[in-house]
């Protein structure tokens, strides 16, 4: 199942993030690819708040730490692998953390497998300053929440 999405704000991509963040549990692999610049961390702070993250918490991107862990209804494990080469994903630990909560990993395409059958990808295209094309393919599961997934009113 694939969704494709134009979004003409900030506001727009961050309304998006929240929209699917209330579909999320537990165990759910979001891997998001694109562009720099692209709307990618504006997707995850909107996850955040429809998952009660406090507020005033900073969601920023971890391209230093690697690792962001916010806490709310359900922790989100925030991963960014932008400075990392080519990933082995065992080696990161990442599927631990699938365990607890829910993992975000910023510049998936970087990593050589998923080894989850289950997961959604999202694709965050750059067309200009306010514009981008958001691409949604579910995986497994996802392929069914996605058509429940109800964007048109985002």
């Amino acid at each position: 199942m694939i969704i494709e999405r134009i979004s003409h704000s900030e506001k727009e991509t961050f309304e998006l993030g929240k929209k699917l963040g209330c579909f999320l549990k537990p165990g759910d692999l979001i891997l998001l690819c694109g562009d720099l610049g692209g709307g990618k961390t504006t997707f995850v702070k909107g996850i955040a708040e429809s998952l009660e993250i406090n507020i005033n918490f900073y969601i920023t991107s971890p391209t230093f730490s690697l690792i962001n862990i916010y806490e709310g209804k359900y922790t989100i494990y925030h991963i960014d692998l932008y400075r990392l080469e080519f990933v082995n994903i065992q080696e990161l630990g990442i599927w631990e953390y699938l365990n607890e909560g829910i993992v975000i990993i910023e510049w998936a395409d970087k990593l050589r497998e998923t080894l989850k059958e289950d997961y959604i990808e999202i694709y965050f295209k750059f067309l200009n300053f306010s514009t981008r094309k958001i691409i949604l393919t579910g995986y497994g599961e996802w392929q069914e929440l996605l058509k429940e997934l109800d964007l048109d009113e985002v």
